[in-house]
């Protein structure tokens, strides 16, 4: 049972880490934000890009949305807490994951949200 670790290269990084990490039937995403250098989006669509960053990662690692086992959503103020949970249950109507959600201030003023997830794989 080895660590691996992936990028793609179509998503940005801001640093020096990977997309995600797995070892054995466990995957971890990182921090996704809903932003990058041409957009910059409202809270629902930068939720939305984040949220499609973390399937993709989590497809390319074999798995895919309905094996996220623990979302941690960052949230830039309190006032979007509800939006927030409206969309979290637009992909997670039928299988919730557990969730931890945190209001925080990021480096880049322009974000509104970050997820990250662990997901389970065969």
């Amino acid at each position: 049972m080895g660590i691996k670790r992936l990028n793609l290269s179509d998503l940005p990084r801001a640093g020096n880490y990977s997309h995600s990490v797995s070892i054995g039937n466990l995957l971890f995403i990182s921090g996704q934000l809903g932003i990058n250098e041409r957009t910059k989006g409202d809270f629902s669509g930068q939720f939305r890009t984040a949220m499609n960053n973390i399937i993709k990662i989590s497809e390319a690692n074999g798995s895919g949305i309905q094996n996220i086992v623990k979302m941690v959503v960052y949230i830039s103020n309190s006032s979007y807490f509800q939006e927030m949970n409206k969309l979290f249950n637009e992909y997670f109507e039928d299988y919730p994951p557990a969730r931890t959600t945190i209001v925080c201030s990021f480096p880049n003023p322009d974000a509104l949200i970050e997820l990250e997830a662990t997901v389970y794989t065969d």
